[in-house]
């Protein structure tokens, strides 16, 4: 016995639905993304039992959108990230310990998908600055995702940020317009 529970408000049709791993392939993001746009109501879906389904014309109608969207969330995380560098150059005790103290919250706080990421970056840290410095610039869908459980928070200031995210912005659009 198994329970259908739906979040999708439409006219439900008897097209085919895909499992969120066939989405984020067809969409080119992470399966973790998928699920997020689900859970914020941005992609419709159905629940069959615990799994996702999500109907293939909404996958087709939110393509372009999607991409662009995960294209441009990459690139600034990859900004802000990339701002780190000369940090933990300069001083890799004080941002390890940053780093590491985070990681501690997280594993206290943490779901079981963010722990494999907890493990991960704490794999990094103990490989060294190189490897930390590797993973902060890593333009991979997979750096994309360890970058969204970064355990460096604080370490910039909020006006660096805003400051980031502003230059980020501004050459974004500039290169829109052109």
């Amino acid at each position: 016995m198994f329970f259908v529970v739906s979040s999708y408000s439409g006219v439900v049709s008897t097209e085919s639905f895909l499992r969120t791993g066939e989405v984020a392939s067809r969409l080119g993001v992470s399966r973790q993304h998928v699920v997020d746009l689900c859970k914020q109501g941005k992609l419709p879906h159905i629940m069959v039992g615990a799994h996702r389904r999500i109907p293939e014309q909404a996958v087709i109608s939110s393509s372009m959108t999607t991409r662009e969207s995960w294209s441009d969330g990459k690139q600034q995380s990859l900004w802000l990230h990339a701002a780190l560098v000369p940090k933990l150059v300069n001083d890799p005790d004080v941002v390890l310990g940053i780093a590491r103290g985070n990681l501690d919250r997280q594993r206290d706080n943490g779901s079981s998908r963010s722990l494999a990421y907890v493990r991960e970056w704490e794999a990094i840290l103990d490989a060294g600055v190189g490897r930390a410095i590797q993973a902060l610039l890593d333009q991979s869908d997979h750096g994309a995702t360890l970058r969204s459980c970064t355990p460096f928070t604080g370490v910039l200031g909020q006006d660096e940020v805003r400051s980031i995210k502003k230059a980020y912005r501004e050459v974004r659009d500039s290169a829109r317009s052109v």
